[in-house]
C-alpha cells in the first residue's frame, strides 16, 4: 500500500486522543442542554448514580471493544470490528450506520452551534446572521483544520476542552463553599436515585457518551497503539463519567431534592446559567455562554475528523470510490474525504436554511435521536463481533470473561437500551413529532441497504 492511501503514524499521544474523544461528547452542551431535562424527566436529584450506572456498562462493552482492538488497526472503528467478527456484509450495514451516526451528530451540532452564533451576534454586536450562514462559516473552518496534520486539531480541542470544563468545575465548587448547611450524599441512597423514570434518566446519560469509542478511529495515527487505544477508552470514560456525577450532584446542593425538578423543569433552557450567576457572578454565565459556542465547535471538529477516518477507511475496503482513501501528500490526512463530507454537509445547511427549518426544534432533534440509536446498535454489533471472532480463531489465554462474558453482558445491556431509547425518542430529541417515531425504521432500512449493498459488491467482484 502506499504512502498515499496511508494515515500519519505515531502522531497521536494518549492526552490528545483523550481530548478528541471528551471534545465530542461535549461536556459543557451536556451539562446546559441535557442535564436539566434528565433532572425533571428522569429521576431527579438522583441522576448523578445514573451516569455511575451508564459508566459501568460502557465498561463492562470496553471489555470486548478494547481486547479486540489489539486485532483491528484500521480508522474504521465500529464499522472494522463488525467486519473482522460478522463478515463483509454485516460490515457493510455497519458502516452505513456509522456514517449515518456521525452524519447525523455532526448536523445536530453545527446547527447548534449557528443557532447559539446567531444569538450570540445579535445580543453583543446587534447584527443578524442567519443560524445557517454561521453553521456553514464553522463548517469551512473545521474543514480547513480537518485537512491539517491531526495533532493541530488535537491541541485546539484540548485548550477547548480543558476551558469548558474549567467554567463548570468553577460553578461546582463555589456552590460547594457557598452552600449553608452539611453537603447531602443522598443522591446515592436507592429510595432516592430509583425515584422517578429511570428509563429517560439512563437513556440522557448513555447519549452523554457519544463518541467515546473513537479511540479506535485514530488507532492507526497513534503512538503505540495497543497500549494507546485502551487507555484512552478508559481514562475518557472515567473523566466524563467523574464531570458529569460532580456537576449533577453539585447542582442538587444547590436547591435540595424537594426543589431542583421543579426548578429545572420550570426554565430548563437557564437552569444552569441562573445557578451559575447566583453562586459565581454574571461574569461567568458570559464566559459559559462563549464556552458553550466554543464546546459545539470542538464537538463540530471532532466529529469531522471521525467522519473521515470512517470515509477513508470504507474506500480504502472497496465499498466507496477509491479516490476517497487517499491522503495529502504532506500532513497524512484524508482529505479527499474531508472534501466530499465538508461539501455535503455545506450543501445540506444551505437547503435545510433556506426553507426555515428549525435548528433547535428539528434538525438537532432528529439529528441527536438517530445518531444515538445508530451507535447504540452498532455497539450491539460489536460485541456480537467480539463473540464469534475469539470463537473463531481462539481466545488463547485471554480468558472467557473478556471474550464471551462481558460482550453478552455488553449486548443485554445495550438491548435494553436500545429499546428504552425507541419508547422515549421524543423525550430524548424534545420533538413531539410523529416523524420522530420514524427514525427506528429509517436505521432498519439503511442497515438493510448496506447489507445488500455489500454482498452486491462482493458478487461483482
Amino acid at each position: 500500500m502506499s504512502n498515499t492511501h496511508s494515515l500519519r503514524k505515531n502522531t497521536l499521544g494518549l492526552f490528545s486522543l483523550v481530548f478528541f474523544v471528551v471534545a465530542a461528547a461535549s461536556p459543557l452542551t451536556g451539562v446546559v442542554g441535557g442535564l436539566p431535562v434528565a433532572i425533571f424527566s428522569g429521576n431527579g436529584g438522583g441522576i448523578p448514580v445514573i451516569y455511575i450506572l451508564a459508566c459501568i456498562i460502557l465498561m463492562v462493552f470496553s471489555v470486548g471493544f478494547i481486547t479486540m482492538s489489539r486485532y483491528v488497526k484500521s480508522s474504521g472503528a465500529f464499522y472494522s470490528y463488525i467486519s473482522k467478527g460478522l463478515g463483509e456484509s454485516w460490515g457493510g450495514s455497519a458502516s452505513i450506520l456509522a456514517l449515518m451516526a456521525y452524519f447525523s451528530v455532526q448536523l445536530a451540532v453545527v446547527a447548534m452551534l449557528g443557532f447559539f452564533s446567531q444569538q450570540f451576534i445579535e445580543q453583543h454586536v446587534g447584527a443578524h446572521i442567519p443560524w445557517w450562514a454561521c453553521s456553514m462559516l464553522f463548517t469551512l473552518i473545521a474543514w480547513m483544520l480537518g485537512v491539517k496534520r491531526v495533532e493541530v486539531g488535537g491541541k485546539l480541542l484540548g485548550i477547548l476542552m480543558i476551558a469548558e470544563v474549567a467554567i463548570v468545575l468553577l460553578m461546582d465548587v463555589m456552590i460547594l463553599i457557598k452552600k449553608t448547611g452539611p453537603l447531602n450524599l443522598g443522591s446515592f441512597e436507592p429510595a432516592v436515585f430509583l425515584h422517578g423514570n429511570l428509563g429517560i434518566a439512563f437513556v440522557f446519560a448513555i447519549a452523554s457518551f457519544i463518541g467515546f469509542e473513537s479511540t479506535a478511529i485514530y488507532a492507526e495515527e497513534c503512538r503505540n497503539p495497543e497500549k494507546t487505544v485502551p487507555r484512552a477508552t478508559v481514562c475518557a470514560l472515567l473523566l466524563i463519567t467523574a464531570f458529569f456525577c460532580f456537576t449533577s450532584w453539585s447542582l442538587v446542593q444547590a436547591y435540595g431534592f424537594d426543589k431542583i425538578v421543579a426548578i429545572a423543569a420550570k426554565d430548563p433552557g437557564n437552569f444552569v446559567f441562573n445557578i451559575t450567576r447566583q453562586y459565581v457572578g454574571q461574569w461567568a454565565v458570559d464566559t459559559m455562554t462563549v464556552l458553550l459556542i466554543t464546546s459545539l465547535f470542538a464537538a463540530t471538529l471532532a466529529f469531522h475528523n471521525n467522519i473521515s477516518r470512517y470515509i477513508f477507511n470504507i474506500s480504502r475496503d472497496g465499498l466507496i470510490w477509491k479516490e476517497l482513501c487517499k491522503t495529502h501528500p504532506t500532513n497524512g490526512t484524508p482529505h479527499n474525504a474531508s472534501h466530499l463530507h465538508s461539501m455535503i454537509l455545506l450543501l445540506l445547511l444551505a437547503g435545510l436554511g433556506s426553507t426555515h427549518v428549525d435548528p433547535i426544534l428539528h434538525i438537532f432533534a432528529f439529528g441527536s435521536a438517530i445518531a444515538t440509536l445508530c451507535i447504540l446498535v452498532l455497539q450491539i454489533g460489536v460485541s456480537a463481533a467480539v463473540m464469534l471472532f475469539f470463537r473463531r480463531e481462539g481466545a488463547g489465554n485471554l480468558g472467557a470473561w473478556k471474550v464471551f462474558w462481558a460482550p453478552l453482558l455488553s449486548m443485554a445491556g445495550m438491548l435494553i437500551t436500545v429499546i428504552l431509547v425507541v419508547n422515549n425518542l421524543q423525550i430524548l430529541s424534545g420533538s413531539d413529532s410523529k416523524a420522530v417515531q420514524l427514525v427506528p425504521w429509517l436505521i432498519a432500512a439503511c442497515a438493510i441497504a448496506g447489507y445488500m449493498m455489500s454482498i452486491k459488491r462482493r458478487v461483482r467482484a
